[in-house]
């Protein structure tokens, strides 16, 4: 599903308006008439319940005003308050207050304490607030009158509504006002905006519905978007059907540079999502003596390798790898990899040696930095970091990354013609030209230690079967993503552990092949 940011969603609405003659009072009147539908479906029905619409002075508070009205033409309890005096309405806000007037509605203006007590006592009788204060223009903090109105709103027992995008979130980036609209359900209009997916503002928002506001598809093809949600349809187009007269060979060989003295657990981690990711084969190679003496069990699926090593963890040669080629279709290097020089060692060896399908991460990722983020001579080359390994990667603090998290993915993974996997709450896959997709499926169950172990394995032998790193980075993160939902609903986030996230993987493929998948965006 496109995501817009508020450049993008003013480019499609003046389209609409300017090029296919579309006039802004019709898609108002739109959008208005979809919210209440949409208000009837989220909240199962809108008899018996009692309305209070707060409206700024922007196109957004036209929308509020046409959903109010056409609440109180239904004969539905509704009360309209004004945070902002009339003569600061934009005109198709006001074409639209003088509709509702006329019609036998009449808002509130507030403007001095009274107003906001008179507010509060509506809202201890409401049982929907909706929000149309500020819509996709906003940027910065919400300061004075309007300030106090939405602290009001937040403080109500009532079901909490967003119109667009909650107020005081930037739709955009996510970044939010120090006092912003807690809703419970977002609608959004005509396309869902990016600022909904990122978090701060993925706190705010609730469940997300996108209500078609009849903006035609030659308005969207005008504007290219250059973000992607990471839906199940998305995933699944990119899955290649498993065909039936197949053999091991033809789902490909991946190998699994993992583990050392220390992290003995990070390569069968791996194993476990590759073997999982329906890869026709799956070696796991392992420091020699760590193989000796290792302390927890590979799966018998598995293939185990030794290999040189030094102070506890690799030491690979050129000669190593080159014995690779045409054995395997992609590897693996970095989870449990440790520190250490023969650890930059066999990285430099594998930039130089290895020409196919290459995905790194953690120690590897580590490596890479230590280097200077050196040319890799792989065909199709993935990172995936998590925050702090991105600072390092990159040089912006997490700070800086998380404040505008899609853009240094971007300069990153284009700078460096790389698939770039940006593991957070919400994770981004940017490829090299730039689009970024995204999976913004928040679980705190699969924040823990080998959980990027097992989502290296997955996307790795997704590669093995011969697709490019950015659809197996995709759909990767999906199937990641999906099987932690399955175990914290059956399980509970507190104590859902990776391997048990592994072992749900097959229902998650299930899902994706066509078994219905929750989804977080609805469309009306």
């Amino acid at each position: 599903m496109r995501l817009v940011t508020a450049g993008e969603m003013r480019g499609i609405d003046k389209h609409a308006i300017e090029a296919v003659g579309i006039s802004s009072l019709v898609l108002m009147e739109n959008a208005g008439i979809k919210v209440l539908f949409t208000l009837e479906k989220c909240l199962q029905g809108i008899r018996g319940k009692r309305f209070t619409v707060i409206c700024g002075k922007g196109n957004n508070a036209g929308d509020g005003l046409v959903v109010a009205r056409h609440l109180f033409n239904n004969h539905v309890p509704v009360n309209v308050f004004m945070a902002f005096p009339p003569e600061e309405l934009s005109p198709d806000a006001k074409t639209n207050l003088g509709i509702l007037r006329k019609s036998g509605l009449n808002a509130i203006f507030m403007s001095k304490n009274e107003d906001l007590e008179r507010l509060r006592i509506a809202l201890e009788f409401s049982d929907c607030i909706i929000d149309a204060m500020f819509g996709t223009g906003f940027n910065g903090q919400i300061e004075g009158y309007a300030r106090e109105v939405i602290s009001i709103a937040n403080d109500s027992r009532a079901q909490r509504v967003a119109i667009d995008v909650p107020s005081g979130l930037h739709s955009s980036t996510g970044k939010v006002s120090d006092v912003t609209f807690r809703a419970h359900t977002t609608i959004t209009l005509g396309a869902p905006k990016l600022g909904l997916f990122l978090f701060p503002g993925r706190d705010y928002v609730g469940e997300v519905w996108v209500a078609d506001i009849g903006l035609p598809p030659s308005s969207f093809e005008s504007i290219p978007s250059q973000q992607t949600l990471i839906t199940r349809e998305v995933a699944a187009a990119l899955l290649p059907d498993r065909r039936e007269n197949s053999h091991k060979g033809t789902f490909g060989h991946l190998l699994v540079l993992a583990g050392s003295r220390e992290y003995q657990g990070a390569g069968v981690l791996a194993t476990y999502g590759a073997l999982r990711s329906g890869a026709g084969l799956v070696t796991l190679g392992m420091p020699k003596s760590v193989l000796e003496n290792l302390s927890c069990e590979v799966l018998p699926d598995a293939i185990v390798r030794s290999f040189p090593e030094s102070e506890g963890g690799f030491s690979l040669e050129a000669d190593d790898i080159r014995s690779f080629s045409g054995v395997y279709s992609a590897i693996v290097a970095g989870p449990g990899w440790g520190k250490g020089r023969s650890r930059q060692s066999s990285l430099q060896a594998i930039r130089k040696e290895w020409a196919g399908g290459l995905l790194l991460d953690a120690d590897a990722l580590n490596a890479f930095f230590e280097k200077g983020l050196p040319a890799f001579n792989s065909s199709d080359l993935v990172l995936t970091p998590h925050l702090g390994e991105m600072a390092r990667l990159s040089g912006h603090s997490i700070s800086e990354i998380q404040g505008g998290l899609l853009d240094i993915a971007r300069e990153f993974a284009t700078r460096r013609h790389c698939v770039l996997v940006l593991k957070s709450a919400t994770t981004l896959v940017v490829g090299p030209n730039g689009h970024g997709f995204l999976c913004s499926r928040p679980n705190s169950g699969l924040a823990r230690g080998g959980s990027g172990d097992l989502l290296a394995g997955l996307i790795g032998g997704l590669m093995a079967q011969g697709l490019t790193g950015l659809s197996a980075a995709i759909i990767g993160v999906f199937l990641h993503a999906e099987a932690g939902d399955i175990a914290r609903k059956e399980l509970g986030a507190d104590a859902m552990t990776v391997s048990e996230v592994a072992s749900l993987l097959p229902r998650a493929f299930l899902r994706l092949r066509g078994q219905e998948s929750p989804e977080a965006v609805r469309r009306v």
